[in-house]
Protein backbone atom coordinates (compact mmCIF):
# COMPACT_ATOMS: atom_id res chain seq x y z
CA UNK A 1 0.00 0.00 0.00
CA UNK A 2 2.65 2.55 0.85
CA UNK A 3 4.27 2.04 -2.45
CA UNK A 4 1.37 2.40 -4.45
CA UNK A 5 0.76 5.82 -2.56
CA UNK A 6 4.86 6.65 -3.20
CA UNK A 7 3.67 5.85 -7.13
CA UNK A 8 0.50 7.56 -7.10
CA UNK A 9 1.30 10.76 -4.93
CA UNK A 10 5.26 10.91 -5.04
CA UNK A 11 5.30 14.70 -4.07
CA UNK A 12 2.42 13.94 -0.75
CA UNK A 13 0.11 16.33 -2.21
CA UNK A 14 -2.80 14.30 -1.63
CA UNK A 15 -5.26 15.07 1.51
CA UNK A 16 -4.40 11.84 3.13
CA UNK A 17 -0.62 13.76 4.03
CA UNK A 18 -2.57 16.81 5.12
CA UNK A 19 -1.12 17.51 8.96
CA UNK A 20 -4.90 17.20 10.17
CA UNK A 21 -5.86 18.82 13.60
CA UNK A 22 -9.02 18.54 16.09
CA UNK A 23 -10.37 21.29 14.97
CA UNK A 24 -9.20 21.12 11.33
CA UNK A 25 -10.88 17.78 11.20
CA UNK A 26 -14.00 18.71 13.26
CA UNK A 27 -14.90 21.63 10.62
CA UNK A 28 -13.79 19.20 7.78
CA UNK A 29 -16.55 16.23 9.24
CA UNK A 30 -18.84 18.98 10.20
CA UNK A 31 -18.88 20.88 6.64
CA UNK A 32 -19.43 17.67 4.66
CA UNK A 33 -22.13 16.17 7.27
CA UNK A 34 -24.18 19.75 6.91
CA UNK A 35 -23.54 19.69 2.84
CA UNK A 36 -24.97 15.66 3.01
CA UNK A 37 -27.68 16.72 5.06
CA UNK A 38 -28.68 19.86 2.52
CA UNK A 39 -27.31 17.97 -0.59
CA UNK A 40 -30.56 18.33 -2.73
CA UNK A 41 -31.10 21.69 -1.85
CA UNK A 42 -30.96 24.64 -3.24
CA UNK A 43 -27.76 25.65 -1.99
CA UNK A 44 -25.75 22.33 -3.45
CA UNK A 45 -27.77 22.92 -6.66
CA UNK A 46 -27.03 26.24 -6.93
CA UNK A 47 -23.19 25.55 -6.27
CA UNK A 48 -22.92 22.17 -8.35
CA UNK A 49 -25.11 22.52 -10.84
CA UNK A 50 -24.67 26.45 -12.29
CA UNK A 51 -24.43 27.10 -16.08
CA UNK A 52 -20.33 27.66 -15.73
CA UNK A 53 -19.85 24.01 -14.78
CA UNK A 54 -23.55 22.28 -16.81
CA UNK A 55 -22.62 23.30 -20.48
CA UNK A 56 -19.21 21.28 -20.22
CA UNK A 57 -20.34 18.48 -18.25
CA UNK A 58 -23.34 17.97 -20.72
CA UNK A 59 -21.20 18.18 -23.71
CA UNK A 60 -18.71 15.20 -22.37
CA UNK A 61 -21.36 13.38 -21.19
CA UNK A 62 -23.42 13.54 -24.37
CA UNK A 63 -20.31 13.60 -26.83
CA UNK A 64 -19.26 10.12 -24.91
CA UNK A 65 -22.49 8.68 -26.05
CA UNK A 66 -21.91 9.37 -29.55
CA UNK A 67 -18.43 8.81 -29.40
CA UNK A 68 -18.74 5.24 -27.81
CA UNK A 69 -22.37 3.80 -29.14
CA UNK A 70 -21.34 2.82 -32.37
CA UNK A 71 -18.83 0.26 -31.14
CA UNK A 72 -21.33 -1.81 -30.35
CA UNK A 73 -21.15 -2.44 -26.48
CA UNK A 74 -24.76 -1.48 -25.50
CA UNK A 75 -23.64 -1.31 -21.85
CA UNK A 76 -21.41 0.85 -21.66
CA UNK A 77 -23.49 2.88 -24.35
CA UNK A 78 -25.48 3.86 -21.74
CA UNK A 79 -22.83 4.07 -18.96
CA UNK A 80 -20.30 6.11 -21.29
CA UNK A 81 -22.03 9.37 -20.55
CA UNK A 82 -22.02 9.36 -16.46
CA UNK A 83 -18.87 7.63 -17.09
CA UNK A 84 -16.33 9.54 -19.01
CA UNK A 85 -18.21 12.90 -17.85
CA UNK A 86 -16.71 11.53 -14.22
CA UNK A 87 -13.67 9.41 -15.07
CA UNK A 88 -11.80 12.66 -16.83
CA UNK A 89 -11.54 14.87 -13.98
CA UNK A 90 -10.76 11.69 -11.87
CA UNK A 91 -7.84 10.67 -14.05
CA UNK A 92 -6.80 14.47 -14.61
CA UNK A 93 -7.10 14.75 -10.30
CA UNK A 94 -4.89 11.42 -10.15
CA UNK A 95 -2.41 13.26 -12.93
CA UNK A 96 -2.01 16.31 -10.91
CA UNK A 97 -0.98 14.26 -7.91
CA UNK A 98 2.07 12.90 -10.03
CA UNK A 99 2.96 16.30 -11.00
CA UNK A 100 5.30 18.70 -8.86
CA UNK A 101 2.98 21.62 -7.85
CA UNK A 102 0.46 19.87 -9.44
CA UNK A 103 -1.52 20.85 -6.18
CA UNK A 104 -2.34 24.24 -8.12
CA UNK A 105 -5.00 22.43 -10.31
CA UNK A 106 -6.36 19.80 -7.47
CA UNK A 107 -8.76 22.06 -5.85
CA UNK A 108 -10.67 23.06 -9.18
CA UNK A 109 -10.12 19.11 -10.58
CA UNK A 110 -11.67 18.31 -7.56
CA UNK A 111 -14.61 20.79 -7.78
CA UNK A 112 -15.29 19.68 -11.79
CA UNK A 113 -14.95 15.99 -9.63
CA UNK A 114 -17.83 17.00 -7.53
CA UNK A 115 -20.32 18.49 -10.24
CA UNK A 116 -20.14 15.24 -12.16
CA UNK A 117 -20.79 12.64 -9.39
CA UNK A 118 -23.56 14.99 -7.72
CA UNK A 119 -25.04 14.98 -11.66
CA UNK A 120 -24.78 11.57 -11.80
CA UNK A 121 -26.07 10.77 -8.42
CA UNK A 122 -29.05 13.02 -9.27
CA UNK A 123 -30.02 11.11 -12.40
CA UNK A 124 -29.07 7.60 -10.77
CA UNK A 125 -32.06 8.08 -7.87
CA UNK A 126 -34.63 8.71 -10.71
CA UNK A 127 -33.63 5.37 -12.77
CA UNK A 128 -37.16 3.41 -11.63
CA UNK A 129 -38.94 7.09 -11.04
CA UNK A 130 -38.06 9.05 -14.37
CA UNK A 131 -39.17 11.92 -12.50
CA UNK A 132 -36.48 13.92 -14.26
CA UNK A 133 -36.61 15.37 -17.94
CA UNK A 134 -33.94 13.97 -20.55
CA UNK A 135 -32.12 14.84 -23.48
CA UNK A 136 -31.26 12.38 -26.72
CA UNK A 137 -27.59 12.46 -27.29
CA UNK A 138 -28.38 13.87 -30.69
CA UNK A 139 -28.59 17.54 -28.11
CA UNK A 140 -31.72 18.04 -29.97
CA UNK A 141 -34.44 16.22 -28.99
CA UNK A 142 -36.01 16.82 -25.24
CA UNK A 143 -38.11 14.18 -23.20
CA UNK A 144 -40.59 14.73 -20.70
CA UNK A 145 -40.62 12.87 -17.37
CA UNK A 146 -41.64 9.48 -17.61
CA UNK A 147 -41.47 9.48 -21.60
CA UNK A 148 -38.32 7.60 -21.64
CA UNK A 149 -35.83 4.98 -19.70
CA UNK A 150 -33.03 7.56 -18.43
CA UNK A 151 -29.09 6.20 -18.93
CA UNK A 152 -28.96 4.80 -15.67
CA UNK A 153 -31.96 2.30 -15.57
CA UNK A 154 -29.80 0.47 -18.25
CA UNK A 155 -27.16 1.20 -16.44
CA UNK A 156 -28.31 -0.66 -12.89
CA UNK A 157 -30.55 -3.38 -14.99
CA UNK A 158 -28.01 -5.22 -16.24
CA UNK A 159 -26.13 -5.70 -12.58
CA UNK A 160 -29.00 -6.44 -10.77
CA UNK A 161 -28.71 -3.00 -8.76
CA UNK A 162 -32.21 -1.25 -10.20
CA UNK A 163 -33.75 -1.88 -6.91
CA UNK A 164 -30.78 0.16 -5.83
CA UNK A 165 -31.19 3.29 -7.65
CA UNK A 166 -32.07 5.65 -4.60
CA UNK A 167 -29.35 4.42 -2.35
CA UNK A 168 -26.56 4.22 -5.48
CA UNK A 169 -27.66 8.32 -6.22
CA UNK A 170 -27.15 9.43 -2.43
CA UNK A 171 -23.75 7.71 -2.45
CA UNK A 172 -22.64 9.19 -5.61
CA UNK A 173 -24.34 12.44 -4.65
CA UNK A 174 -22.99 12.47 -0.84
CA UNK A 175 -19.18 11.55 -2.54
CA UNK A 176 -19.77 14.95 -4.60
CA UNK A 177 -20.68 16.65 -1.55
CA UNK A 178 -17.09 15.20 0.15
CA UNK A 179 -15.02 16.07 -3.21
CA UNK A 180 -16.91 19.72 -2.56
CA UNK A 181 -15.80 20.39 0.80
CA UNK A 182 -11.93 18.93 0.22
CA UNK A 183 -11.45 21.38 -2.90
CA UNK A 184 -12.59 24.04 -0.58
CA UNK A 185 -10.33 23.02 2.12
CA UNK A 186 -6.99 22.03 0.09
CA UNK A 187 -7.37 25.13 -1.48
CA UNK A 188 -7.22 27.12 1.81
CA UNK A 189 -4.41 24.16 2.61
CA UNK A 190 -1.92 24.97 0.36
CA UNK A 191 -2.60 28.65 0.30
CA UNK A 192 -1.55 28.53 4.34
CA UNK A 193 0.95 25.80 4.08
CA UNK A 194 3.33 26.73 0.54
CA UNK A 195 6.09 27.75 2.59
CA UNK A 196 6.37 24.68 4.97
CA UNK A 197 6.18 22.51 1.84
CA UNK A 198 8.49 24.66 0.26
CA UNK A 199 10.86 24.34 2.57
CA UNK A 200 11.00 20.54 2.97
CA UNK A 201 11.66 20.40 -0.41
CA UNK A 202 8.74 18.05 -1.31
CA UNK A 203 6.54 20.77 -3.58
CA UNK A 204 8.13 23.63 -5.93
Amino acid sequence: MKRFLEWIDPYQQSFLYFKWGFWSLLFFIIAVWWLCANAYGNFADTVLNNMFIYLPNYLTHEFSHRAWCPWGWEWWCYASGNGMETLIPLILCFAALRLRGGRYLLPFLLYWLSTTLYGAGIYAADARAMKLPLTSSDMMSNYAPGVMKGDWWYILKPLGLLEQDVLIGHCLVYAGMFCLVLAVYSLWYYWSHTDQYISNGRWS
